[in-house]
This record gives C-alpha cells, structure tokens and sequence, in this order.
C-alpha cells in the first residue's frame, strides 16, 4: 500500500527559506487570486488558520515572482503563464511543472514594442520561449528589435528543490 506524502510547507518557509518573495507581496497576490496563485493544502480562511501550500504550489509562486520581479505585470505575467501552461486561465503550478518537466535552464520572453497603430490598446506581440544557455545568442540574433526578458529557472527551480531536500 503507498501513500503519496503531501507536503505541508508555511508562508514563512516560502518566503524565508524558499522562493525569497516578500510577506506582503504573496498575501496580496493570494487575497487578490492574483496570477492564479492560491494555497491549495489549506486556503486558512480565516485569521487563527495558517495557509499551508504543496510542492506545486511552491514551483507556481517561484514562477510567478521571477516574472514579477523580471518587471512583468497583470496581463503580459497572465499572457506568459498561459502560453506555457497552454491554459485561458493562469495556472501558475501547471506552468511551473511543464517548465520542471522541460530541463530549460533559462525562460526567454520575446515582445515586440508597441508601434504606432490606429488602434493603442492593440496589445504587443509577445511569446515565451524555454532554452538552455547556448540558445541564447539565437534568440537576441532572431529579435533585433524585440525587448528579451531572459529569466534563469533552472537554477531557481533547482535551489528550490535542494532547499525543499533539506527542510523537508
């Protein structure tokens, strides 16, 4: 008989020993259901209940604050954590597995600036890329014009996992 053990990982662990994102900035992206994220072992509803977040849940916050902190905000973060998931609704912990299961040492978000258009609130070609570090030069020769966001998560991914080894 095998029993899948489901860990039990606290916000401060996630944010001291973790992934490094702030204590304000993970309540708020949870209260606000922002990117998707939520707390999937115990959502602690209420003030005396602790929220307490699985394996995934981890990989799927990592994500979400690279890309925050890579300068991505609302719907371009949104837009990445679709294609990758190839979801219309953010699923940070799906996106998180498939670039776990991929081995791509390095998340490269290509997108075009905005050109003068008729229509402003056209949104800018955009598209996400997994590489390793060699694919790199490939990319910036394609692009030439386009802004690169190069966001290393096979080494954050892999601290991850090596700090979740040793605390668990």
């Amino acid at each position: 008989m095998s029993t899948n053990i489901i860990l039990e990982i606290d916000a401060a662990d996630i944010c001291e020993r973790l992934v490094g994102i702030t204590p304000v900035y993970l309540q708020n992206f949870l209260q606000r259901g922002s990117y998707g994220l939520r707390s999937s072992v115990r959502p602690g509803l209420v003030r005396s209940q602790r929220r307490l977040f699985s394996r995934e849940d981890v990989f799927g916050i990592a994500l979400v604050w690279m890309l925050f902190e890579g300068g991505l905000r609302g719907d371009p973060l949104t837009r990445i954590l679709n294609d990758i998931a190839e979801t219309r609704k953010a699923n940070p912990n799906l996106a998180a597995q498939k670039l776990l299961e991929s081995g791509a040492e390095y998340l490269v978000v290509v997108r075009e600036p905005r050109a003068p258009t008729k229509r402003p609130l056209e949104k800018p070609d955009q598209k996400v890329e997994t590489v390793h570090q060699s694919g790199i030069a490939e990319i910036v020769r394609q692009n030439p014009s386009a802004d690169l966001l190069v966001i290393p998560i096979g080494r954050k991914f892999e601290d991850i996992r090596k700090r979740m080894e040793i605390l668990f």
